[in-house]
């Protein structure tokens, strides 16, 4: 991050006048981030600078190794304009993905090409802060294991289940505990600036700018792993709620007088619909003696959903049935989100993805029960093309987006 650290400089070593050329230039390259790529009368007319300004301070950018031509834009009738974007590897994020009982690292730059692959490490997320130190140990792991430059990692940034706060740095659900906040713990710990976002979030940004959901306007992103979420894209931005909350379905009581949740309260979706539910299912039954290829080819102890996917995907006609019920369920907590939001577009995402048809058909079908014919017919529904790295890219975008608006702010203070 040499060249970016040349854009920060102190008020003690520069004039006013290059920490405003240099802010103009941080700025510029925001601008740019944000668009992928973007032509020279684009950039202008976005940042409000006139041609021959913006010209030289490109320039510059190019020959500081910031950003380079690299595409042709859409021609409005002359020759197509030369496009904009920044160079690989300006900016590296230490990515954290953390799930219930596991969490995975990878290093990804800002144009998503990964510098170091993810590994997985087992954790068990849990209201005690004291138990943060799990987190920090398999930071270090991962950063010793795969000879991790410490220089050039700009920040991290992680996904997480549960109440996040991103402006306060704190998640409400996990690593609680009376002025313990974990953003500053984490930064005070690895000298690093930290970016927590929750995990439908991260998937959200990700649809929105890279995925499925590219280009349109009101979406819904349905993330299931061991929980559900939702994320919301209205008018073409993902809607965070009052203190980034928003999208909590998990938790809506969808059976009275249901199994007791872990947050208290009985009947929650998350009962019902999820991979806790799906692997409490699968693991009575087995215990029961029902005839499975899970029995055979898994620990019921250990028990995975993408387990149960992959048996359905074998032919299993148990695990088939477990995705279908759970499918029906979900289609019709769907069709009330249907009805309240009128999506143009749906999106499964997570591990569930995997499952395809298996558990589009009869989301699907849910859908058709109890949903209005209107709302329902104006709404497709899609399985997530992203991949593995599919909510990390969000979490790159989000981290250094963040990132940008600190140093940009930092220069501001110092005029």
């Amino acid at each position: 991050m040499g060249t970016i650290g040349k854009l920060q400089l102190t008020a003690e070593t520069v004039s006013a006048k290059i920490r405003k050329v240099n802010n103009l230039k941080l700025t510029i390259l925001k601008t740019i981030f944000e668009h992928r790529a973007l032509s020279v009368s684009e950039i202008a007319s976005l940042v409000n600078l006139s041609l021959p300004t913006l010209n030289n301070i490109l320039a510059e950018l190019v020959n500081d190794g910031l950003i380079e031509q690299k595409e042709k834009g859409e021609s409005l009738g002359g020759r197509k304009p030369n496009l904009y974007q920044l160079c690989d590897g300006v900016f590296h994020i230490l990515c954290l993905e953390v799930e219930r009982f596991a969490v995975r690292l990878v290093v990804l730059d800002n144009n998503n090409i990964v510098i170091h692959e993810g590994r997985s490490y087992s954790l068990s997320l849990s209201k005690d802060a004291s138990e943060v130190s799990q987190l920090t140990a398999v930071i270090q792991q991962f950063v010793d294991e795969l000879n991790v430059d410490w220089n050039n990692i700009n920040g991290i940034g992680i996904l997480m289940p549960g109440l996040v706060n991103s402006a306060q740095g704190e998640n409400q659900t996990f690593f609680i505990a009376p002025g313990f906040n974990l953003q500053a713990h984490l930064e005070d710990v690895f000298k690093k600036k930290v970016f927590l976002l929750n995990d439908v979030k991260a998937a959200a940004l990700s649809e929105l700018n890279f995925g499925a959901a590219r280009g349109l306007k009101d979406v819904l992103i349905i993330q299931m792993d061991w929980g559900i979420g939702l994320g919301i894209l209205i008018n073409g931005e993902v809607y965070m709620g009052h203190e980034g909350f928003s999208g909590e379905v998990g938790h809506m009581v969808f059976v009275e007088d249901g199994q007791l949740c872990y947050c208290g309260k009985r009947g929650c979706l998350e009962t019902v619909a999820s991979g806790v539910a799906l692997v409490n299912r699968a693991r009575e039954d087995i215990n029961q003696q029902m005839p499975t290829l899970l029995s055979e080819r898994y620990d019921v102890e250990t028990l995975l959903p993408q387990d149960i996917i992959e048996a359905a995907h074998a032919g299993d006609q148990y695990a088939i049935g477990l995705i279908y019920n759970l499918g029906k369920n979900l289609g019709k907590a769907i069709s009330y989100l249907i009805q309240l939001f009128n999506p143009e577009l749906i999106v499964m995402s997570g591990k569930f993805a995997a499952a395809g048809t298996l558990i589009t058909l009869p989301i699907q079908q849910g859908i058709q029960t109890y949903a209005m014919n209107a709302l329902e017919n104006s709404c497709r529904l899609e399985v997530s093309t992203l991949g593995k790295n599919g909510s990390i890219k969000g979490i790159v975008l989000f981290s250094i987006n963040q990132y940008l608006d600190m140093l940009i702010s930092n220069n501001e203070r110092s005029y």
